[in-house]
């Protein structure tokens, strides 16, 4: 059986555009269109391009899919209209469709993935279908619902308007409040006032510093201002785009890093007490702050956590394409991995170059190739195989440097990715040698969901990778996963002493991860990388 799962809608807020191909049970392909069409995030449409895609990679067509699965439950008849003219116009045939509530949607891609027999799951996001937090035991059964907190009451609405405050776009930019919070005094404000804890995990959101949104209007579109005038007079005036980062927003952002974090660990800590369930799983576009991570992991109530890696809105796809499967009967098979998007063979690729008519060398050895140029302080474009689902690059479409070198977290910054220089960077690190330079309750974590302390030897050999804040976002390596990057780790290990590398998604600011090898062409000419290499075709400057 065939199960489309898709993620869109044609209302102002939807976002992260993305579909996904099961087969009986298993993930066999899944991409976001903004990796095709190019536009970041993809915004308030349906996937065109990514069905496309997944029926290609899968081999089949859309007259062999069983069932759509997407999310949108609570929005009436008119949206099942709106999907099945949708499918007719654009594909001439419609599957059946099912619809699912969306934190259903992010709750099924967590529990299932992860593999557990029983598990906590909470999903945490902006608002989807009316909700923003909800509370699930996940077991053989499936999902069993707990607790939900709806609208308004909003961790992430109240993280978003923190974000803007402070002078990066809202929906988008939370990653960077983020790494700036780790520069300031979480101690400077007690945001109480605005996102009030309450015992037994409760909390609501005090709206009066919001815009109002009236019932039945969308959330305001990433460029209309979130919050009032009330939030002004408490605070004090807002940051601008490109204005200084002075000590007030850097503190303000550490500020509601912290609250942000109380709020979750609450949240974890009085349902584990409920339930006595100790394996928590996370998903929903909160679940990718993973400095709030680290602290869910380290709790001693906590025995095994799983963040789902595309837990942005791409994941509603896995999940509802997870929960139909589960509905007819075919449990879904737990992921070992996110490479579902499309890989190229060295034929194709060097093809591509020659009607690109760039100048490369084939090389029998791109690993070995790769980590020679790392180590001599080259940066080097690497795309290999599939590509990774979710908004971290793994290893197969990633940016590489030298994490021993202090200068290179700046010149990647302000030369290749043009960001802002306080960004932190992401080390990759052999699976096996991970507990030498990090520390965390969890010694694998293949997915960059979670920081962890950096230890301090090791924060001297590795500058480039640790945060300010002594931390690092990391991803463990193994041969499994990823053979041909696990090889490239281990030239760097016999060149330098240490198998890790700098690694960052191929992009610049603002811009998607790179899909295809044109779209690598294109950006390494278009910023100051070194070397690219893709398959076994070699480029250099």
């Amino acid at each position: 059986m065939y199960i489309l799962g898709i993620n869109g809608g044609v209302r102002m807020g939807y976002q992260d555009i993305s579909a996904v191909l099961m087969k009986d049970g298993e993930v066999i392909a899944a991409i976001e269109e903004e990796r095709l069409n190019r536009v970041k995030n993809s915004p308030n449409q349906l996937p065109e391009r990514a069905i496309v895609e997944v029926l290609s990679i899968g081999g089949i067509t859309i007259q062999d899919i069983d069932i759509v699965a997407t999310h949108g439950s609570t929005w009436g008849d008119q949206y099942q209209e709106v999907l099945t003219g949708y499918f007719k116009n654009t594909f001439g045939y419609v599957p059946a469709i099912q619809r699912y509530h969306h934190h259903d949607c992010h709750s099924a891609s967590a529990f299932y993935a992860a593999g557990y027999d029983e598990a906590l799951v909470i999903s945490i996001d902006g608002s989807g279908d009316g909700v923003c937090t909800q509370v699930s035991i996940g077991n053989a059964d499936g999902l069993k619902l707990l607790h939900r907190f709806e609208r308004p009451n909003s961790l992430g609405l109240f993280y978003s308007l923190i974000t803007q405050y402070c002078g990066f776009k809202k929906d988008s930019d939370e990653y960077k409040l983020m790494g700036l919070s780790s520069y300031g005094d979480g101690d400077s404000y007690n945001f109480d006032w605005l996102l009030c804890l309450h015992d037994e995990g409760q909390y609501t959101l005090d709206t009066s510093y919001l815009v109002e949104i009236k019932p039945g209007q969308p959330q305001p579109s990433k460029q209309e201002m979130f919050f009032n005038q009330k939030l002004m007079d408490k605070l004090g005036t807002n940051r601008r785009k490109g204005e200084a980062l002075d000590e007030r927003f850097k503190n303000i952002g550490a500020s509601a890093q912290r609250h942000l974090e109380k709020a979750i660990t609450n949240i974890v800590k009085h349902y584990i007490t409920q339930t006595g369930i100790k394996k928590v799983c996370l998903a929903g576009g909160v679940a990718l702050n993973c400095v709030a991570n680290q602290k869910l992991m380290d709790l001693p109530e906590v025995e095994a956590l799983f963040i789902q890696p595309a837990s942005s809105d791409a994941g509603i796809s896995l999940g509802a394409a997870m929960l139909a499967s589960a509905a007819v009967g075919q449990k879904p098979v737990p992921t070992d991995n996110v490479y579902w998007g499309r890989g190229y063979s060295n034929q194709e690729i060097s093809h591509i170059l020659d009607q690109l008519h760039a100048t490369y060398e084939r090389v029998a050895d791109p690993a070995l190739v790769a980590a020679e140029a790392i180590h001599a302080g080259k940066v080097v474009g690497w795309v290999q195989g599939r590509d990774e689902f979710g908004p971290r690059a793994l290893g197969c479409r990633s940016i590489l440097a030298d994490p021993t070198r202090a200068d290179m977290q700046e010149l990647v910054n302000l030369k290749i990715k043009f960001r802002e220089s306080f960004r932190p960077f992401c080390p990759s690190v052999l699976e096996e040698d991970s507990t030498l330079y990090f520390e965390g309750a969890q010694a694998v974590a293949p997915y960059m969901t979670i920081t962890y302390n950096v230890k301090p030897a090791a924060a001297k050999q590795l500058p480039a990778i640790t945060h300010v804040d002594g931390t690092a976002r990391i991803q463990t390596v193994n041969t499994r996963q990823n053979p041909l990057y696990y090889q490239l780790l281990q030239h760097l290990k016999k060149l330098n002493g240490h198998g890790v590398v700098l690694n960052t998604s191929f992009n610049r600011d603002n811009e998607p991860i790179v899909h295809s090898p044109i779209d690598a062409v294109s950006a390494f000419y278009g910023c100051g990388m070194d070397v690219l290499v893709i398959g076994d075709c070699v480029l250099r400057k």
